[in-house]
Parts: structure tokens; sequence; C-alpha cells
């Protein structure tokens, strides 16, 4: 009986570190323009970054850019951003329903794994249509890489105590 208090409180620690993953993912969409201005205060033109990765402080500056330009004219555009935040939020209640019971709920952990490998193919596929750098799909690539693995040790440890929960000799 400890050993599956264990296991469980392993499940939820790395469920709930996803959580937070998607909760700093709404922080990121719905400061988008703030943080693009400071990204690029920071490492865009004139900065260190410059001297020794001239794209990557071009990219920056473009981003600071291509928000602050996109919200003053068309802040309408800020509300599609508003709506992805939601999805953030929603996404994150339907986890918390994983953390709360890991074994009945190991549906949600394969479909967040399922969506971690779309995030991961999707910058590789879509980015060169949006003219992103190559550099920057990577970045945005290794969001799903990193979520993928970081759901496997669950889900695994989660099909473990199903198993163990249907072997009649266990218990």
């Amino acid at each position: 009986m400890a050993s599956r208090k264990r296991t469980l409180a392993c499940i939820r620690v790395c469920l709930s570190l996803f959580f937070v993953g998607l909760v700093f993912g709404l922080h990121t969409v719905v400061f988008v323009r703030a943080e693009t201005t400071w990204m690029a205060d920071r490492f865009g033109r004139g900065t260190f970054v410059e001297e020794r990765w001239p794209t990557v402080a071009a990219w920056f500056e473009h981003l600071h850019i291509a928000f602050a330009t996109t919200y003053t004219t068309y802040p309408v555009m800020a509300y599609c951003m508003d709506w992805l935040g939601y999805a953030c939020i929603v996404l994150a209640v339907f986890m918390v329903g994983a953390i709360k019971d890991p074994v009945r709920n190991i549906w949600i952990v394969q479909a967040f794994m399922v969506g971690c490998a779309i995030a991961f193919v999707m910058p590789l596929v879509m980015g060169p249509l949006r003219g992103i750098p190559l550099f920057w799909r990577l970045i945005d690539s290794s969001f799903g890489l990193v979520g993928f693995f970081l759901l496997l040790l669950p889900y695994r440890l989660i099909r473990g105590l199903e198993a163990s929960s249907a072997d009649p000799g266990h218990g």
C-alpha cells in the first residue's frame, strides 16, 4: 500500500509540473506584447546578442515590432490571444482531473501526450510557411518533446497501477 502511495505521489508531481507548464503558457499568451518588448530590449538590436548572433537579435526585434504594431493598429488581434489563453486554462482544468485521479483519468494523460507529439511536429511543418526561423521552430518544438517525456513516466506508472489492480493475486 505504501508503494502505491509513493507511486501516486510521483505521478502527481510529474502531472503537476506539466500543469505549471500550462499555466506558464497562459502567461506567455496574455502578456505577449510586454514580453516581446522585454526580449527585444535585452536580446534585440544593440545588445550583446547582436554581436554574437545577429539573426537571433533581429528575430527578437521582429517579434517586438510585429506585436507592438499589430496590437496598436488592430487591437482585436489581442482578443485572439485572449482566446488562446482561455484554451490554456481549459487544458489546465483537464490536467487537474488527471492529478486528482490519475488511474481513472489516464485518457487525459494520453490526450496530452498526443498533443505534445503534435506540438513537436507543428512548428517544423507550419514554421516555414509562416517565415519562422529554424532556431525558433526548434525552441517551439522542444516544448512538445519535453512535455511528452514529462508525461511518459507518469503514464507508465499509471499503467503499472492499472495492471497491479487487475491482478487478483496482488493487493
